[in-house]
């Protein structure tokens, strides 16, 4: 087996940002920094006064190191990779924006622990937009693009996908949606199939085949109920019965009852336990998890099955969740991202940080061997990053190795399944 192109964290990092004038995308909308510019150390006095002599390229070789693309100064002369940062920095949601910001910290985090002197990210604003990403994305060949990292929106990635594969630039996106991914983009993102997947896995290897769902009717509601009866079918098992509720009902009793109607007479005798997927979190989990023992459903026959959402210590001490079983990513190299993060920034991580800095970890250690293409980014055997392992298949979508936690009654969430820590061949 190859070796796997690590991307995870060292101990400790170098850090300069240098606000970088023409990366710019517009006058009036000021970006945030780019990395592009090197650290500068202070430089001891010379004798009499005298300045140092610094070698500074001629206007000849800037001119001509321009025609290949956007190069800082002190880069001229160089073989330069250049990482176009498609992101909405000037979305009109603050937390988008604080999302997009912390995403380019993620992204600076990869390119100072991992690139060499040779390594160049370009920031630009797509604003969110369709407009502003084809904008920012013309703007980006022009500066001479090898890679796009980015867009957020899966909307924006569509709008991308097409010019960037029609000239050979590979994508790495954010989005999590699965129809977006294709055509020469790929989604460093988590997607809730691969989360429903890895809980329907384990819970086929515990002998769980039989399953329900009770859910919001809502886009995320419906994914994971496609999902859930695509894993239980790729098992070998079934989905019994599907009950869903307007994400605006706080207490779905209707379906509720429905549901436990129909599991009631298959909890009875010497069956197996009935795994129930509930989509939900915070409040409104705790309000719709103990409805179905409410309406007569013996609870020792169900097993509770969640997604991320669930990695939550506030939910754990729900009396009806013991036992239940949910899907996160490693815990010990997300917690060396956070704890890097925290270190450089002063702050812990927005949520989408980690995303920023896998997407560059893989550019970077593509380009450093010269497969930054799309087959370098299909390589089977896959990265280390911020999350654990993960890689990307031929159609776009991510396969990330995910761990599986179990609630515990007054003990809170235990870790039951670790992470894989290497992929099959396949990554059809």
């Amino acid at each position: 087996m190859k070796q796997l192109r690590v991307l995870a964290l060292a101990p400790s990092f170098l850090l300069a940002a240098l606000m970088l004038a023409a990366c710019s995308t517009t006058p009036s909308t000021p970006l945030p920094p780019s990395s592009g510019n090197p650290r500068v150390e202070p430089q001891p006095p010379l004798a009499g006064g005298e300045k140092p002599d610094l070698e500074k390229p001629t206007p000849e070789e800037v001119e001509k190191a321009q025609e290949d693309g956007i190069t800082p100064p002190h880069m001229v002369g160089r073989e330069i990779t250049r990482a176009a940062v498609l992101l909405p920095f000037s979305h009109p949601n603050r937390q988008v924006r604080n999302e997009a910001q912390g995403m380019l910290a993620g992204i600076e985090m990869a390119l100072f622990e991992r690139a060499g002197d040779d390594f160049l990210i370009v920031p630009k604003d797509t604003a969110g937009t369709a407009a502003g990403a084809e904008e920012a994305f013309k703007e980006a060949v022009d500066e001479g693009a090898d890679v796009i990292l980015g867009p957020l929106f899966a909307q924006n990635v569509r709008i991308v996908t097409p010019m960037a594969h029609e000239l050979n630039i590979p994508v790495i996106a954010f989005s999590n949606d699965p129809s977006a991914a294709g055509d020469g983009a790929y989604l460093a993102a988590f997607t809730v199939e691969e989360e429903v997947a890895r809980v329907i896995e384990h819970a086929a290897l515990n002998g769980v085949t039989t399953f329900a769902f009770l859910g919001p009717r809502n886009a995320y509601g419906e994914r994971v109920e496609r999902a859930l009866r695509f894993e239980a079918a790729r098992q070998g098992g079934y989905v019994v019965a599907s009950q869903f509720y307007s994400p605006y009902n706080d207490a779905p009793v209707d379906e509720a009852q429905t549901l436990a109607n129909i599991l009631k007479p298959m909890t009875r005798g010497q069956g197996g336990r009935i795994g129930v997927m509930i989509p939900e979190s915070g409040v409104k989990l705790r309000s719709v998890a103990p409805l179905l023992p409410y309406y007569g459903v013996d609870f020792r026959r169900l097993r509770m099955l969640g997604t991320s959402q669930w990695n939550d210590a506030s939910l754990w001490r729900e009396p009806t969740l013991a036992g239940g079983w949910f899907p996160v990513p490693s815990a010990q190299d997300a917690a060396n991202f956070t704890n890097g993060y925290t270190r450089v920034y002063g702050r812990a991580p927005s949520e989408l940080s980690s995303l920023g800095f896998d997407a560059a970890g893989v550019a970077i250690g593509l380009a450093g061997q010269d497969r930054l293409d799309f087959a370098g980014i299909t390589d089977s055997d896959g990265f280390i990053g911020a999350n654990g392992l993960f890689r990307f298949r031929v159609d776009g979508t991510p396969q990330r190795a995910l761990a599986i936690m179990e609630i515990k009654a007054g003990t809170g969430a235990e870790l039951v399944a670790p992470a894989a820590t290497s992929f099959t061949p396949s990554v059809g």
